[in-house]
């Protein structure tokens, strides 16, 4: 029996190969991906399920892409959490960060702030999750998002609450546990909608129509004010 020789292009080319060159990965895969949408996909899978149990495999198929894309691209999940996490809060924390740059007193930007944080928990509660989630124990993770995202926050809220304390009285529950309040407070109560529909109907859930929810807001934010500027 002859023995068959290797196949030419031009003889026995397999139809799934042919307009492709030779290791090419399949159709679709290669294909320019926006950036932004790469990052939103990885922020969430991590928002959701955590560091440890999110893969990039997982992550590349919901996109559609190669898993080789986020290997060239990012090389290590370390570094696709840290460009996910980088280009998320970067983005989310401009409609908080503007009231420090407000012209107004002391006291009119720090209850600007608190306005607008307690507004902003409504559409950014992936960032509370990965708070929650990076805040239980130690890790890298848990010092990127402090060192980078954190403590800067915090010392420009430190300074805001001493320029109001040099006008008024201001209680004195500092700037950790105002922020707590914040995220874990009145973010948590955003991000477990669910829960707090069958607690409190007439939150607004429900409706799930964003002016009752800012309103909610509003109203959640004058209580923390009245609370600290007794």
């Amino acid at each position: 029996m002859a023995t068959r020789g290797p196949l030419t292009a031009k003889q026995g080319r397999p139809a799934l190969a042919r307009g492709r060159k030779r290791g090419r990965p399949k159709a679709g895969t290669d294909e320019p991906i926006d950036e932004a949408r790469l990052l939103r996909a990885a922020f969430r899978a991590f928002a959701t399920y955590g560091y440890d149990a999110s893969t990039m495999r997982a992550m590349a198929r919901e996109l559609g892409v190669s898993h080789n894309l986020l290997n060239v691209r990012f090389g290590r999940k370390s570094e696709l959490w840290k460009a996910a996490v980088d280009w998320r809060l970067v983005e989310a924390a401009r409609d908080v960060e503007v009231a420090f740059s407000a012209g107004n007193g002391p006291e009119d930007r720090l209850r600007d702030l608190i306005h607008r944080f307690c507004r902003w928990t409504i559409v950014n509660s992936d960032i509370v999750a990965v708070s929650q989630l990076e805040g239980r124990k130690q890790s890298w993770r848990l010092d990127y998002l402090t060192t980078r995202f954190v403590r800067p926050f915090q010392q420009r809220l430190e300074a805001l609450l001493a320029d109001v304390s040099r006008e008024r009285p201001v209680a004195s529950i500092g700037s950790g546990a105002l922020l707590a309040l914040l995220v874990h407070g009145v973010g948590s109560y955003f991000a477990l909608g669910p829960m707090h529909e069958r607690l409190a109907p007439e939150s607004g859930f429900a409706s799930g129509t964003k002016l009752d929810l800012v309103a909610h807001a509003d109203v959640m934010a004058e209580f923390l004010i009245a609370g600290l500027l007794a």
